[in-house]
């Protein structure tokens, strides 16, 4: 390949840097016999009940009679529905086609496939059958055919994230490249895809319910002379089911532990090409690209609700990275020396956001591993888009399969950047003065009294001063310390739950909470900081509206702020209506549930009541339409407002047996979703409230 585009390696390297470790190999073996052993389990349970199922048809009945055919009858439906019970679940093991990708052509993308075949040459990787791309910040290998890969060499494939692309450097990208080809070589990754193919069994057998679960439930509600045998081979399928269970734990927890040493031998292999600070910055650099990619994409989806869409997502995304890149670098250059070598780019166990790390070993136990020993490297700085030929088309390929994929719309009219820029603009307006009111708007609702209850507030406040408006930020200050104390403790227990802090329990009111009982704690935490929310801040959101309408009256804008409070209250109601139905139904869902042997009857009065609740959600929506509408940045009109919350503005009513036929599932996502929004809409009108109290404060000054 032209040798200008692949970053130097190190000049030298210590023998056996990527051998794999005794620790590995050791794990390695522990992970191969867990899966030998579960596969002779599996084909002796297989094998020993289709004996049975032969031997319950061919065993001599002695005398016939009714209830001796009876008897026959049952015991070879019953053997039947044992062995039927494990072998569905291997029907499951099927390739999962991929519709978020597209493949690179070898000789469009020659610099490319050039880049990645001199990688595969340095680490001794297999080349790849094919590279893909997909639309996030993300990089894996996958077989090609999971089935065949069981039994024979199959090649693999490597996908590349563009969202990656964007944020990193060309060193690091070589660096992750390297990782991901650290894995090629890794015959450790054959063991992963049986483990795989056992989990998909195991948990298949567990936790799946399909039509031979409803099969033998219609077995065991007939009669019980018909029924028998069902209700003997039940107490079989749970014993077996929760044998199951531990071994799905015990596979696991052997793989988790191999796992982690893969990931070591990987960085490895990406320090053998890259030296020990690619990897641990690109690392670095991976969470504020996945939070820039996620905000890309979020802009996007609300923007379609706006029917505004563009041609290339990747150069706002890539604008957005811009937009950070002296900060980071800043932060970059002035990070702690590090003894062993370079700088110290993580301090705590937290592990990376990004999802293609998320189950990684945690990010400082990943720079001990690329600093033992240190590596230095000279990096290269640009963009590994270079790579890529006609980068622009590609990115806006990707574009139209985002908008295909992701936000299910299709369209051949485009905004120009400069519209969706706005957009973007708008949609972070009024999160400073959100900060300035120390975040307290972000997790409760503001409090708004009644017109005629602000009224007289306002009258009390008649002479208000700066010095008025700065007591009550410091008063809010006061009120948000034990808020902020919680909120930290549900950050740690967190993390204690996620294995990303070294503690294993947090104390709350002089009661320890371990593992075992973090979410109990967890949610007396939220309790408590609620019931803080519910009772301390009354009186400060009265007197803090009170005081800005007397400010309002003296400029003879009482009337419009009053206003953009009762639109407010509106938007509270609808939120807090969205949250209650939710509720409700899930209230009647679990209580129906608890009963254990739950009659037709009772099922069709509980969709029949969830079809009622949903309904009932487009009454709320029509609230909006009694109020005197005021525009919020990006939502321009009450039509623009009801759409942001659900598509089309309305709630769709499903139709049918809404448990079988998918219909529950829709519209509790609709609900979920439109709680989202509403949160979202909830906090910009928070900020028009905000910017409106900022303009009196500011005519107060002057």
């Amino acid at each position: 390949m032209n040798a200008n585009y692949y970053p130097k390696s190190p000049n030298s390297l210590p023998k056996n840097l990527t051998n794999l470790p005794a620790s590995y190999m050791f794990r390695a073996t522990l992970a191969v016999l867990a899966i030998l052993l579960f596969f002779a389990l599996y084909i002796a349970l297989v094998i020993g009940l289709g004996y049975l199922v032969y031997y319950a048809c061919i065993y001599d009945m002695g005398h016939i009679n009714k209830l001796t055919i009876i008897l026959k009858l049952g015991a070879v439906a019953g053997a039947a529905m044992l062995f039927v019970f494990t072998l569905k679940f291997i029907f499951k093991l099927k390739n999962h086609k991929r519709e978020n990708r597209i493949k690179l052509n070898k000789k469009e993308h020659t610099a490319l496939w050039d880049f990645i075949h001199t990688i595969c040459k340095e680490t001794g990787a297999p080349k790849p059958r094919a590279i893909y791309v997909d639309p996030d910040v993300n990089a894996y290998v996958s077989y090609t055919n999971m089935w065949l890969s069981l039994f024979l060499p199959v090649k693999k494939e490597l996908t590349i994230g563009l969202g990656l692309v964007s944020c990193l450097n060309l060193s690091e990208f070589k660096a992750v490249m390297s990782h991901e080809f650290g894995h090629f070589s890794q015959r450790s990754m054959k063991i992963g895809s049986y483990i795989i193919s056992a989990n998909t069994i195991i948990h298949g057998m567990i936790y799946d319910r399909d039509k031979w679960d409803d099969l033998l439930d219609q077995w065991r509600a007939s009669d019980i002379r018909l029924s028998a045998a069902a209700w003997v081979i039940t107490p079989i399928i749970w014993v077996i089911r929760q044998l199951l269970g531990l071994f799905y734990m015990f596979l696991n927890l052997m793989y988790s532990s191999l796992s982690r040493e893969m990931e070591f031998n990987a960085d490895k292999v990406a320090i053998s090409t890259s030296g020990s600070d690619a990897i641990l910055s690109g690392l670095w650099r991976l969470d504020s690209g996945f939070e820039k990619w996620n905000a890309t994409l979020n802009n996007a989806y609300l923007a379609s609700k706006k029917k505004l869409f563009v041609k290339n997502l990747y150069t706002h995304n890539t604008q957005a990275l811009a937009d950070i890149a002296e900060e980071q670098h800043s932060l970059l250059n002035n990070l702690p020396k590090d003894s062993r070598g370079g700088q110290t780019y993580f301090t705590s166990s937290l592990v990376s956001k990004a999802d293609m790390y998320a189950s990684h070993p945690s990010n400082d136990k990943r720079q001990d591993n690329a600093k033992v020993p240190y590596i230095a490297c000279e990096q290269d700085s640009r963009s590994p888009w270079i790579l890529f030929n006609n980068q622009i088309a590609l990115q806006e390929e990707m574009t139209s399969l985002i908008y295909k994929q992701y936000i299910n719309f299709e369209t051949k009219e485009f905004a120009q950047d400069a519209a969706f820029n706005e957009f973007i603009i708008q949609e972070s307006q009024g999160k400073e003065l959100l900060a300035e009111y120390h975040h307290t708007f972000e997790n409760r609702f503001l409090h708004i009294e009644t017109p005629e209850n602000l009224r007289q507030e306002a009258i009390r406040n008649q002479n208000v001063t700066t010095e008025v408006v700065s007591s009550h930020k410091k008063e809010l200050l006061n009120l948000m310390k034990p808020v902020q104390d919680l909120e930290a403790l549900m950050l740690k227990a967190s993390q204690i739950a996620e294995g990303l802090v070294p503690e294993k329990s947090f104390t709350f009111k002089n009661k320890e909470y371990k593992k075992k009982d973090l979410n109990e704690g967890y949610q007396l935490l939220m309790n408590e900081r609620e019931e803080l929310f519910n009772s301390s801040f009354k009186d400060w959101d009265t007197s803090f509206c009170g005081v800005h309408l007397a400010l309002a009256k003296q400029t003879a804008k009482s009337e419009d702020l009053l206003q953009v409070y009762a639109q407010h209250n509106v938007i509270t109601q609808v939120y807090k209506n969205l949250v209650a139905c939710k509720n409700s139904i899930f209230t009647a869902l679990n209580e129906l549930q608890a009963k254990g042997d739950v009659l037709e009857g009772e099922v069709a009065i509980l969709t029949s009541s969830i079809k009622r609740q949903v309904e009932e959600l487009n009454d709320s929506l029509s609230l909006f339409d009694t109020m005197m509408f005021v525009a919020m940045p990006n939502i321009d009109s009450v039509v623009e407002l009801k759409e942001a919350i659900v598509t089309d503005g309305k709630f769709k009513r499903e139709s049918g047996a809404i448990f079988e036929n998918g219909g529950f599932d829709k519209m509790i996502a609709a609900i979920d979703n439109a709680i989202i929004q509403c949160q979202r809409i909830d906090q910009k009108s928070i900020g028009v409230i905000l910017a409106f109290h900022k303009e009196l404060q500011n005519g107060l000054l002057n």
